[in-house]
């Protein structure tokens, strides 16, 4: 059976003209609405990406803002330390006699006790003392308090150069007794922190 398109050319290709059309149109719809699509996934993780540097925008500045807070202390310490450093130098060349006195007291002798103790930074220190002497102990136990009290002295880390300057047995409330000097050079306290070690008291 054949067919026969009586219609006239011109109507048959309208007709394909409007289908190729249309098939144009919804391609076309078709590539805007994936257009869309990716222009709004594009626009979201823009969004987002913003959203992210806003953030890290407000961080830095809150960190920003805490660190200047804080420059504060920071040129607190700065004077402090410059004061400290003004100190130390008003102080350096100076002994500390209190200290050496309490380190002097803690090992002194238990048989020997102090009558007079001078000193200072260019003179040195000068220490007056009495040792026990039992005339029946042999050998002679005064002159070793004497020889305890030098040693100790010089494990003193303030003094240097200690010497005997006198001793001379005597009576004391009619107990014989040596009455002794020593005298030695004192160290300025430049760097020390204030823990020296000191010997530990004994006979």
């Amino acid at each position: 059976m054949v067919r026969i398109n009586l219609l006239p050319r011109e109507v048959v290709e309208k007709r394909l003209f409007e289908r190729r059309v249309k098939y144009v149109v919804a391609g076309g719809m078709t590539v805007l609405l994936l257009l869309g699509a990716v222009y709004g996934v594009l626009a979201f993780q823009v969004s987002q990406r913003n959203a992210d540097l806003q953030d890290r925008q407000q961080t830095e500045a809150n960190l920003r803002a805490q660190a200047e807070s804080f420059a504060i202390f920071e040129q607190k310490e700065a004077e402090l330390e410059s004061r400290l450093e003004v100190a130390r130098q008003a102080l350096a060349g100076r002994v500390s006699w209190g200290r050496f006195a309490n380190e002097f007291s803690l090992v002194l002798p238990s048989d020997v006790w102090l009558v007079s103790l001078t000193g200072d930074e260019e003179t040195g220190v000068t220490a007056v003392s009495r040792a026990v002497d039992s005339p029946t102990d042999s050998p002679d136990l005064g002159h070793k308090a004497v020889a305890r009290t030098l040693v100790r002295m010089a494990d003193l880390e303030q003094l240097y150069n200690v010497w005997l300057a006198s001793s001379v047995k005597t009576e004391y409330e009619e107990q014989p007794v040596i009455d002794f000097s020593v005298s030695a050079s004192v160290h300025p306290d430049d760097a020390d922190d204030g823990t020296a070690d000191v010997p530990a008291d004994g006979q």
